[in-house]
């Protein structure tokens, strides 16, 4: 991979920016990024501007973050996604979150693995490649296969599912190290080939589940391209955890990106959904991962409010 990991942006942090996509990509370039990661807006303006946008840039286009329904939709012709990513060159597309109800049961990942790989082998005939964005609901210990056949008799609100997993994962004993294999992103690598699937680890919510998120790269092996880099503090028991500026938090980033790379990962990509100045983010974004990647000083960090992670 070269001299290591190349910095990126996830541009739905920028997303209260009041102008077009491709002006804020022209701004990312400006800030010193090698790459920007697409989000929402990326489906909603006009593909050849954003295209000409990463060339005037001289920015590369990691991937497009899209749901597993609308990635099964383009695949059925119902949208023009890929489209899009053919016309800015982007070949990776991955799934930012999976329901609750598709990962409480073995049986449940059976069925979300099979899914996966058969959107695996669409993207494949298109020259494209899928990827997951694990989320902290991926490390929680599964419940009884008849927890499912429940729900169907009787529905139970999320919120009880959500609070009984909670519950388990804080009930249960935690390795940092040891990622159990009752958990769905151990079958998730189990049940799916790395020519299927690979992995866009988000360190802030493995760390809130309780690991340390480093524990994926040994797991994954060379199916880890690109991390996300976001950091996360304590809100108190039953209180969950809020977003805080980079290193002010519980993640270490230090130990994560001399993991990733070590691991040869691609891109490091910053996150930031504080409430603040969007063009903050992205000066505070190019500073840190100077800092971290190329040993570079940076300025003092602007004040950055905490905010709640839902």
């Amino acid at each position: 991979m070269g001299s290591g990991p190349k910095k990126a942006f996830q541009l739905y942090s920028s997303r209260s920016l009041p102008e077009s996509l491709s002006e804020i990509v022209r701004r990312v370039g400006t800030a010193g990024y090698d790459g920007v990661e697409f989000a929402g807006r990326f489906q909603e303006e006009p593909p050849e501007d954003v295209a000409a946008a990463l060339d005037d840039a001289n920015v590369e286009p990691v991937a497009v973050h899209a749901d597993l329904s609308e990635i099964e939709a383009t695949l059925d012709g119902e949208s023009d996604l890929l489209v899009r990513c053919r016309t800015v060159g982007c070949d990776t597309l991955v799934v930012p979150h999976l329901p609750a109800s598709e990962l409480r049961t073995r049986s449940d990942i059976r069925s979300l693995s099979h899914r996966l790989r058969n959107v695996a082998a669409g993207l494949e005939a298109h020259g494209m490649e899928l990827g997951y964005h694990t989320g902290r609901r991926t490390f929680r210990p599964f419940l009884p296969d008849a927890a499912g056949d429940i729900n169907k008799d009787v529905p139970v609100p999320e919120a009880v599912w959500e609070y009984t997993q909670q519950l388990l994962t804080r009930l249960s004993t935690t390795e940092p190290m040891t990622l159990p294999s009752e958990t769905p992103m151990w079958n998730l690598i189990a049940r799916t080939a790395p020519s299927e699937l690979t992995f866009e680890p988000e360190v802030a919510e493995i760390r809130e589940a309780g690991y340390d998120p480093t524990v994926l790269f040994p797991l994954c092996g060379d199916r880890i391209e690109m991390i996300h880099l976001r950091d996360v503090a304590s809100g108190g028991l039953f209180r969950g955890y809020e977003d805080v500026p980079h290193g002010d938090g519980l993640v270490d980033m230090e130990a994560v990106v001399d993991a990733a790379t070590d691991a040869g990962v691609d891109w490091v990509i910053y996150e930031n959904e504080l409430d603040s100045d969007p063009q903050a983010k992205i000066e505070d974004g190019a500073a840190t991962l100077a800092r971290l990647l190329d040993g570079s000083e940076t300025p003092q960090r602007p004040a950055q409010a905490p905010a709640v992670s839902q």
